[in-house]
């Protein structure tokens, strides 16, 4: 390229039109000034900045911000001068879109260079002087008061003071909640703050704009901001008070309403504001709702006594919604339209489209339907229902329409697929079974439970077909006498046709309580289990749990029919097996508890350890498998298929072990495990697999002869689809052990068929393992709460699987989440933040452990962990968690929960007796804290870090874990670093009378709880 007359203008813009690499361009810039640096008089970092600023705003195409990023990592410019020549740019333009600053501050803040020195308090264009380095001159300027009497004495005509200049981009992180504390150009311009020069001080005008910016920008930035308006304030100090000779001008009375107004920002920053008669802002109703209804997906689950045919979280929502908004109808609106947006910004293929599905068309209506039922005086079910849904289905026809006809043909692509893939077959649709519009099953499911009249239908939908619900043909029957090559088509109609998936779960659900009595058609529960879809089918009209109970019961507790089992020996353990497989797949694929026959099936005993019958079964069952006996009805009616299934890791350890002693020979080892390939046995193999699996993990270079076993298994040509999908986490998390690659190799362990088998069924995923590592930290997590109205799509997942893995794998359990939740309460510090109004939410709901009933209330935890006492060990002002609204909040939105957390209690009632004692146990704490003489904070907060933590025995422990106490409380000490060890300082006394005094005061917790609220009024 012949650049030697080209400005560096005309050079950047050359470079770019031939879309030339940042590396190769930086390296011709770098060329270009040193050619020039003896004739030019210019500042060489100010002169490339000029040049490159035009291509750089107001929109930046992404090669030259690679070439702005490529300039930066080259020391070819700094960061500091590309800032100031963006600040003048922003004097004369319009600031750029929130995108165009992030793309260009993520490069600054990834190369911050040039702020090693201090910038000085008022610069001078880039353009208008001449400089010897990157920073421009330091004009000589004096005092604020100086420089208001004769600007042109001591400041260039032409400089502006940098605080004046940094202001656009203060107004836009104080405006825009996308810009989060941690966002670069927050991270950038807090850096800039702390170099800022504060002599000579800015205007007043500037410092007045700057004050009252203070409460919405990031303590980082805040507090180096602080200062300068300190600096200023004694400036005005210091022009002492305004005399009747001078008389008042019109300038001097406005700064004398400058300084108060001043006083009051900076006063309102550093200050906590404790009014008792403060209440917490309510979160946002549509994203309350996106969090409840999420907290609903994963808790329905552990319903076991769904009530009138809906699980109580739904309930507990609904009671939750009165503590979120005053307007029923809006409720109302809001939850069918996360429901609809839920559902259409899913994946057709996924399926969590067909459990959205569920959730709008069916759970729901069936929400609304007993809301109307049992509609109260406090929230009752609006009177005009016509009107918000009319407005809803308006506001989202376009989504609704689309995503009805993605549904509609990935119905007709499986139906190709299906007929493809067995020639000369023609899939017929169920007869009788419709498959209307999303709109269409929407406000027919609404008008079949009489939630609106067949009028208020033609009015909302004016076209639309409203659907009357009468059943077609059987769907059991029809699966059962489905080929496999058909099953996807038929599952989709099972999933979106009008009311089939209730009428699915209805069907099966007879169909398990009549087992074994009355054995299910051919093939059926094999079908189900091996189809994800028809799993999510089961539960429409009950919950998992109590399914899961039925289940037991029937079809393993009870199991076999002892007439057929007598007349049939193998057709009996095979429709036992198929039972087996589907309990199997069923836990899996709602990850509930093992029953305790699965547990007992996923371990081996030593043959020393059996008691006689059961080593008399195992000797029969051996000869029968790897001896010349063969599988005889004798064994069959002489061993249980329970004690069979338990005992099959057991048979299948005894055959490895007599392989490695050379009592049986590897020929014999294979025959024997080819049994396991048929249907009277292959479904033992959930068990076995994952007993395999954790076995070959622990015996490590030993578990040759566990991967010879497990390869035979897994690639036996009839081993169950539902039972390896049983298996693919352990499958997946063995494969990736790196520790086994050299037993892997020494066993000629088919690895690449493995993963083959899991590949073509779809299984191969990050291990378990992986996947809670990839899981966002909880103190991350929460910080999508801050500006939860503009938070990704999915920010409620992020936020539960954080709560649920902080649960189950922090070893303080529910005590770290509460420590975690309390400690980013507190170091808010923007305006508009939304985190405090959503804690009471997170500290009433019950916490979800993954594959375990659910935990108990963070609330509950905060009150028996002695939590407000250690809370207050950790805290120092300004104090930004207004605890005692919190736990106002928090007791109130309890009730709406605890039914539900708690299967022992069943009522409303019951629930607040419960609430009612933990409010007692608060105020146990309360008067505790009251009791303890006051220290002088001098004394309480001496230590420069905040002091170390205790625990409720008053030791401390330094690590900075306020919540690790195990006993129970009123033997702490409240200051656990100097002073009296035994006295409670000032402030902390402030904040517990806060907290008295807001439950005294509160009309809603005294009418519900009037005899305990009462013990408050003899506490102050």
């Amino acid at each position: 390229m012949a650049n030697e007359n080209l400005s560096l203008s005309e050079l950047i813009g050359r470079a770019y039109a031939r879309a030339l690499p940042a590396k190769k361009f930086a390296q011709l810039v770098q060329a270009r000034l040193r050619s020039r640096s003896s004739s030019s008089t210019h500042d060489s970092g100010d002169e490339l900045a000029s040049a490159f600023l035009p291509y750089l705003l107001p929109s930046p195409p992404s090669l030259i911000l690679s070439y702005l990023s490529q300039l930066l990592l080259a020391g070819i410019i700094t960061s500091r001068t590309i800032f100031i020549h963006i600040l003048f740019y922003l004097t004369e333009h319009d600031i750029p879109s929130i995108s165009v600053i992030n793309s260009i501050f993520n490069i600054l803040a990834a190369n911050i260079t040039g702020l090693e020195g201090p910038i000085p308090s008022f610069l001078t264009s880039p353009s208008t002087f001449s400089r010897s380095n990157d920073a421009p001159t330091i004009p000589d300027v004096g005092t604020s008061k100086s420089a208001a009497n004769s600007p042109s004495s001591k400041v260039n005509a032409q400089s502006i003071t940098t605080l004046s200049l940094i202001l656009p981009l203060l107004r836009t992180i104080s405006s825009n909640p996308m810009l989060v504390p941690n966002s670069s150009l927050v991270i950038y311009l807090s850096k800039v703050v702390s170099v800022l020069s504060n002599f000579p001080l800015p205007s007043l005008d500037i410092g007045l704009e700057v004050g009252g910016l203070l409460p919405n920008l990031p303590e980082e930035i805040n507090a180096h901001l602080r200062d300068h308006l300190s600096g200023l304030m004694t400036d005005l100090d210091n022009q002492g008070p305004i005399t009747q000779s001078q008389g008042p001008t019109q300038m001097q009375m406005q700064d004398g309403n400058i300084q108060q107004q001043m006083a009051q920002n900076l006063q309102d920053i550093q200050m906590g504001d404790q009014s008792s008669n403060r209440v917490i802002q309510k979160a946002p109703l549509k994203q309350s709702v996106i969090f409840l209804l999420e907290w609903v997906k994963r808790s329905s689950k552990f319903d076991e006594n769904p009530a009138k045919g809906i699980e109580q979280s739904w309930i507990s929502l609904l009671k939750a919604a009165e503590n979120l908004t005053d307007e029923p109808s809006e409720f109302l609106r809001t939850l069918l339209e996360v429901g609809i947006q839920n559902l259409t910004e899913t994946n057709v293929e996924h399926i969590e489209a067909a459990r959205n599905w569920d959730v709008l068309v069916e759970r729901m209506p069936r929400l609304l339907r007993w809301w109307k039922d049992h509609s109260e005086e406090g929230f009752p079910f609006p009177s005009d229902i016509a009107d918000p849904v009319t407005s809803l289905f308006r506001d989202q026809s376009t989504a609704i329409q689309s995503y009805s006809e993605a549904i509609a043909q990935r119905y007709t692509n499986l139906i190709q697929v299906a007929e493809n893939e067995e020639e000369g077959s023609t899939f017929t649709p169920l007869e009788g079974w419709n498959m209307p519009s999303l709109a269409e099953s929407l406000l027919s499911k609404l008008v079949q439970l009489s939630i609106i009249s067949m009028d208020q239908a033609s009015t909302i939908a004016p076209g639309l077909n409203v659907l009357s619900f009468a059943p077609g043909e059987s769907l059991i029957n029809r699966l059962s006498s489905e080929s496999q090559a058909h099953l996807p088509p038929l599952v989709h109609t099972i999933q979106y046709a009008f009311s089939a998936a209730s009428s699915f779960s209805s069907e099966i659900l007879q169909i398990i309580k009549s087992c074994p009595a009355s054995p299910p058609p051919e093939c059926v529960f094999t079908f189900i289990a091996s189809q994800p879809g028809l799993l999510g089918c089961l539960t429409s009209t009950i919950s998992s749990t109590a399914l899961l109970a039925i289940m037991e019961k029937q079809l393993l507790d009870i199991g076999v029919e002892e007439t057929s089992r007598n007349d049939d020996p193998q057709g009996s353990l095979t429709r036992f097996g198929e039972g087996v497989a589907l309990v199997e797949a069923f836990v899996a694929h709602y990850q509930l508890p093992l029953p305790a026959l699965l547990q007992d099936a996923r371990r081996a005993d030593s043959f020393c350890h059996l008691d006689n019958e059961s080593k008399e079964c195992m000797n029969g069952w051996v000869k029968a498998i790897f001896g010349s006996d063969g599988i005889e009805d004798a064994i069959l009616l002489a061993t249980p298929p329970q004690k069979l299934y338990a005992l099959t890791p057991t048979l299948i350890q005894q055959a490895i072990l007599a392989v490695a002693t050379s009592q049986m020979d590897l020929d014999t080892l294979h025959s024997g495990l080819s049994y396991f390939s048929q249907p009277l046995l292959s479904w033992c193999l959930g068990g076995v697999v994952s007993w395999l699996c954790k076995e070959i993990k622990r015996q490590g270079l030993l578990s040759a002869l566990h991967l010879v076993v497990l390869q035979d298994l897994i690639l036996g040509h009839s081993c169950p689809e539902a039972l390896i999908r049983v298996n693919a986490q352990s499958l997946n998390e063995l494969l990736k052990d790196i520790s086994l690659v050299d037993v892997f190799q020494s066993s000629n362990f088919d690895l690449a068929g493995i993963r083959s088998k899991l590949d073509n069924l779809n299984l191969r995923f990050e291990p378990d393992a992986q996947r809670r590592a990839d899981v966002v930290p909880l103190k991350q997590a929460v910080q999508l709460l801050r500006q939860v109205e503009t938070a990704p799509s999915g920010w409620e997942k992020t936020l539960f699987d954080s709560l649920e893995r902080e649960s189950s794998w922090n070893n303080q359990g529910t005590v770290g989440v509460l420590k975690i939740i309390l400690q980013e309460a507190n170091g808010i510090r923007l305006m508009g933040d939304t985190y405090l109004s959503f804690i009471p939410l997170i500290l009433a709901i019950p916490v979800m452990i993954r594959h375990k009933k659910k935990g108990g209330c963070l609330l509950d935890t905060f009150v028996t962990s002695s939590s407000l006492t250690n809370w207050l060990n950790t805290i120092r002002p300004p104090v930004i968690l207004d605890i005692a609204q919190i736990l106002r909040s928090s007791l109130i939105l309890r009730v709406s929960f605890v039914v539900q957390s708690n299967p022992k209690s069943q009522t409303a009632e019951e629930a607040r007796t419960e609430t009612d004692y933990l409010l007692s146990n608060l105020i146990d704490e309360l008067e505790y804290l009251l009791s303890r003489p006051v220290e002088s904070e001098v004394n309480a907060f001496g230590d420069a870090d905040g002091g170390v933590d205790v625990d409720v025995n008053g030791n401390g422990n330094g690590n900075g874990n306020p919540l690790t106490s195990k006993k129970r409380k009123f033997t702490t000490s409240l200051n656990g670093n100097r002073g009296d060890r035994s006295k409670i300082t000032t402030f902390q006394r402030e904040i517990v009378e806060n907290v008295v005094k807001v439950l005294r005061d509160d009309d809603e917790l005294r009418s519900q709880y009037a005899r305990t609220v009462s013990r408050l009024d003899q506490i102050l």
